[in-house]
């Protein structure tokens, strides 16, 4: 676990613990946000009394405070492991910047008669004190049960039903932003918060893009259509990619066939080509360009065969 990773939580976490001990007014603002597109978001800001701002930090403060105590590792596509937060840079989510843009006060819906709140997809809670600002980012569509469904109040000892859309706000956090980095608590979360297999697709592009131009697999084009039909399969090309792995398999190719032969992989070869035939051979290949294939000696021959199959079985 890197240092740097844990000290951008660490100082989230007293920032929010000062802002609860000192208790100030008027430092909250909540957007809630429609996702037009990956570059169009509407925001709306209600007005919010300071009465209600005290009772919304009370209800998130401390569930976000304690989940930002685990261990930061930096984001993986694939995944975090349980019991871990991932950080990543706001700049490689296109959508941090869209979401910014979108809450200037000269983008900033606050009529609310506009709001059209089943399509909300997220809400914000924006904290602004001693000169920092952190936002709190929370999905939306987990209340799309709740607004299937009948809710009502008492009045005068009848049950009457509440008609209108509602808009709530609960204890958890998905994602925060705070001094220039993303504190994601919720993986899937933060990629339906900001579009980011929109980043899986671009990223993918870019890999076959490579592959294509290294002449090393024929049939690339049903390939590539096969990896976009499969989140996973991008998830695991943008990892490899970020970790500059892919020139790797490049610089060793001349090795995949004796690695292929060794697993007993259903691929074949053409003058030297990897042939791609369908989706069955999906996962093989992208292990393949995982593990780069350093074998150059037969110790790292064996090694490579070995990592391959574990993760093939």
């Amino acid at each position: 676990m890197s240092t740097d990773l844990q000290d951008t939580a660490r100082e989230a976490i007293e920032f929010l613990r000062k802002v609860r001990e000192d208790n100030p007014r008027n430092v909250t603002s909540v957007f809630f946000v429609e996702k037009r597109s990956s570059e169009k978001f509407d925001s709306y800001r209600p007005q919010i009394s300071a009465e209600l701002q005290d009772k919304i930090l009370e209800l998130v403060l401390p569930n976000t405070i304690q989940s930002l105590g685990l261990p930061v590792v930096q984001y993986n596509p694939i995944g975090a492991a349980d019991g871990e937060n991932e950080l990543q840079i706001p700049s490689q989510v296109p959508c941090v910047e869209t979401f910014l843009n979108s809450i200037e006060e000269s983008d900033l819906f606050v009529d609310m008669n506009g709001i059209r709140v089943p399509k909300i997809n997220f809400y914000c809670i924006k904290i602004s004190y001693n000169g920092q600002m952190i936002y709190l980012f929370r999905q939306f569509t987990k209340m799309n049960r709740l607004r299937k469904g009948i809710l009502g109040q008492l009045v005068s000892n009848e049950l009457q039903e509440i008609v209108s859309d509602f808009l709530g706000i609960d204890e958890y956090v998905d994602v925060v932003l705070f001094n220039e980095a993303l504190l994601i608590l919720n993986h899937i979360s933060m990629e339906r918060i900001f579009n980011y297999k929109d980043k899986f697709i671009e990223t993918t592009r870019t890999a076959i893009g490579a592959i294509v131009t290294q002449g090393v697999m024929i049939g690339v084009e049903r390939f590539y259509e096969d990896c976009l039909r499969d989140i996973r399969i991008m998830k695991r090309l943008t990892n490899l990619m970020s970790q500059e792995r892919l020139p790797l398999f490049f610089d060793n190719f001349d090795n995949v066939p004796r690695i292929v032969e060794a697993l007993g992989l259903d691929i074949e070869f053409d003058d030297g080509k990897m042939i791609y035939r369908d989706r069955s051979q999906l996962f093989h290949i992208v292990n393949l360009m995982s593990d780069s294939l350093p074998c150059c000696t037969p110790r790292l021959f064996h090694s490579s065969v070995s990592s391959l199959r574990a993760l093939i079985d």
